[in-house]
C-alpha cells in the first residue's frame, strides 16, 4: 500500500522544502554565518570551561595539558592595555602556558566548531570567509608554539623552535612552509582570513590565505587548492604552547554561505512544483 501521508513521504517533504526554498526569503536560507568577540566575555565569563556566547559557533572546548602546577598555564581576559587585536570591545581571549617544567611543556588548546549549514547540510566551509585576529607577547627564542588551524586542511602557526624563528603556513598536512611575516608584525596584531569556494568534498576546492596587519596592510597572501574529499574546515583551533609570552586571539567569524542567484532560485522552486503536481496526479 503507497504511503500517501504527506509527514511521512519523503519525497513529498523534500519538494515542500524545495517550495519553502524557492518562494521565501533567500537569505534566511543562507545560514553558517557565526560570529563571536571577547567582548562578549565579562567577569568570570571566560575560564576553561567558558559560556558558548556569541552566535552560530558550538560550544567552546578547552584542554589544559601538563599543567604541573598553579598558575604554569590558563585563561584570561585580556584589556586594551595588554594587547591591540580588541576589536569592537576593551578585551581579547588571552592564553598563557609559559613555565616548562624539565621536558614537560604546558599548553592550552581551545577548540570551536562550526555549525552545519542549511544550504550544504556540511559543518565545512563552503563557499565562505572565516576570519579571526591574532597577536602574541613572546613565542621564542629557542622555545614556544603558537598555531592557529581550520580543521584539518589549513595551519597557521609561529614556531619559536625553528631556525630563525618563523611563521609558518600549511595545507592538507603537508609540512609547513616559511612565510613572510615577522614576530614583530604578529606582536604588533594580525587580521588572518580563509576564504574557500568551489563544491564540497572536491579534492580540487580553491582556497585563499590573507594574512594582513590591523590596518589591513597585506603581508601575505596564497591561493590554490585543497582536498576538501579528504581535509575538513569544520572547526577553529588555536594553541599556546610553552610560549615566553602570553598569546591572544578575537573576532572569529564565518560569513554567510553563497546562494544561488534569483533566476536560479525561481527556476529551483517551478521545478519543486511540478514535481509535487505530478506526485499528486499519480495518487
Amino acid at each position: 500500500m503507497k504511503n500517501t501521508t504527506c509527514g511521512k513521504n519523503p519525497k513529498i517533504a523534500v519538494t515542500a522544502a524545495l517550495l519553502a526554498f524557492g518562494f521565501s526569503g533567500v537569505t534566511a536560507f543562507a545560514a553558517g554565518t557565526a560570529s563571536d568577540t571577547a567582548g562578549n566575555y565579562t567577569g568570570g565569563a571566560w575560564s576553561t570551561t567558558p559560556p558558548n556566547n556569541g552566535t552560530g559557533f558550538g560550544a567552546w572546548g578547552v584542554n589544559v595539558q601538563n599543567n604541573l602546577g598553579p598558575p604554569y598555564a590558563g585563561t584570561f581576559l585580556a584589556g586594551a592595555g595588554d594587547t591591540p587585536i580588541v576589536d569592537g570591545s576593551s578585551s581579547a581571549w588571552g592564553v598563557y602556558a609559559n613555565s616548562a617544567q624539565g621536558n614537560t611543556l604546558p599548553g592550552v588548546i581551545f577548540t570551536r566548531p562550526f555549525t552545519a549549514g542549511l544550504l550544504s547540510g556540511s559543518t565545512s566551509l563552503f563557499d565562505q570567509t572565516f576570519s579571526f585576529r591574532l597577536g602574541s607577547a613572546g613565542v621564542g627564542p629557542g622555545q614556544g608554539l603558537l598555531s592557529a588551524t581550520v580543521g584539518n586542511a589549513f595551519l597557521f602557526e609561529y614556531n619559536g623552535l625553528a631556525s630563525g624563528d618563523s611563521m609558518f603556513f600549511g595545507v592538507d598536512g603537508a609540512t609547513p612552509a616559511s612565510v613572510p611575516v615577522t614576530f614583530t608584525q604578529l606582536n604588533a596584531g594580525l587580521n588572518v582570513s580563509l576564504a574557500v569556494s568551489g563544491a564540497l568534498n572536491s579534492p580540487t576546492e580553491s582556497y585563499t590565505f590573507t594574512v594582513a596587519s590591523l590596518g589591513n596592510t597585506a603581508l601575505f597572501t596564497q591561493s590554490g587548492t585543497f582536498d576538501s574529499s579528504a581535509f575538513n574546515t569544520s572547526q577553529f583551533q588555536f594553541t599556546d604552547q610553552n610560549t615566553t609570552g602570553n598569546g591572544y586571539f578575537n573576532s572569529l567569524n564565518l560569513t554567510v554561505e553563497s546562494v544561488p542567484e534569483p533566476g536560479s532560485v525561481a527556476i529551483f522552486a517551478m521545478s519543486g512544483l511540478g514535481m509535487l503536481l505530478a506526485m499528486r496526479r499519480k495518487k
